[in-house]
């Protein structure tokens, strides 16, 4: 039997006690401040609540427009994921003091649990002996984002001052610190520790790829003075795709057609992308102080 306005008693403060309403009855507020919702992380709350439910009732008030339905105060996102999990009905309470303001406060103050909160809860439940897809399946989300959270409870000093002092708080970036760190702990090191750079997901994969330049002509440097190259890497050499010929061609064509004071120089350089341009700069300093010696 569906629920009306008339079914329900209310107290002296205009509330109830939580009870479960037929979705069906409910409408969200047009009205309301928050107007965007993120699809992944609704299918990620639907998939909790088709395993444990709605823990947490939504507050209605009842629609003056249409006797026996009701419109959401707070707990739209609750409602949604309950219609994607194919619900039919969500516990409630209805509460008739209600404002707009209440709404907006309750959007501005409503605080997320914190990348370290979700990793204490993760490395609890791992401690109970439940393994990274338990935990993934518990929470809702995917076992990458359970092993990126887990990672926090175990990093490196230098990465953990930075992630404690709220430099960076972005997950997938320590994560990257982290593995960038375990191929070249000084390098990384000495990067984090610069109070002049900016640490994002960009700048991170650049330093990597540094890394990665680096071991690679550190081991073909060792191989060349042990005269131990194997006919392999020489194979591996002679596959690039411009030999160092047609690179000095292409660097003399660089240098004969820009110009600073030629207008589409300038506009050439702008159309580049910001990674494009941060790729250009490390190439042509290592270019320019090679050329030193």
């Amino acid at each position: 039997m569906k629920n009306t306005t008339k079914d329900i008693k209310k107290d002296k403060f205009n509330t109830v006690n939580s009870l479960e309403l037929d979705l069906s009855l409910i409408d969200e507020d047009p009205d309301q401040p928050r107007t965007e919702f993120d699809p992944i992380t609704l299918q990620e709350l639907a998939d909790t609540i088709r395993l444990r439910g709605v823990k947490t009732p939504i507050s209605v008030h009842p629609n003056p427009e249409s006797e026996g339905r009701f419109i959401i105060n707070h707990g739209a996102r609750r409602f949604r994921a309950s219609l994607l999990a194919k619900k039919k009905t969500i516990p409630a309470f209805i509460d008739t003091d209600y404002s707009k303001v209440d709404q907006m406060i309750e959007n501005l103050q409503r605080d997320a649990l914190t990348p370290r909160e979700i990793a204490d809860f993760i490395g609890y439940q791992y401690s109970k002996g439940f393994k990274n897809t338990e935990v993934a399946k518990m929470i809702g989300k995917s076992p990458a984002y359970v092993s990126q959270h887990h990672t926090l409870l175990n990093l490196p000093s230098t990465i953990a001052t930075i992630f404690n002092a709220g430099k960076v708080r972005d997950v997938v970036i320590i994560n990257d610190l982290v593995r960038a760190f375990k191929e070249s702990p000084e390098i990384v090191i000495d990067w984090v520790t610069d109070t002049k750079q900016e640490i994002t997901r960009s700048s991170v994969n650049l330093l990597r790829q540094f890394i990665k330049t680096e071991e690679r002509q550190t081991t073909e440097s060792k191989s060349d003075f042990l005269g131990t190259r194997t006919a392999k890497s020489s194979k591996k050499t002679s596959q690039y795709q411009y030999s160092n010929v047609e690179l000095l061609s292409l660097l003399s064509q660089f240098h004969k057609n820009i110009d600073l004071r030629n207008d589409s120089s300038v506009k050439a350089l702008d159309n580049l992308t910001q990674q494009e341009r941060n790729n250009l700069s490390i190439l042509l300093d290592k270019l320019v102080n090679f050329a030193k010696y």
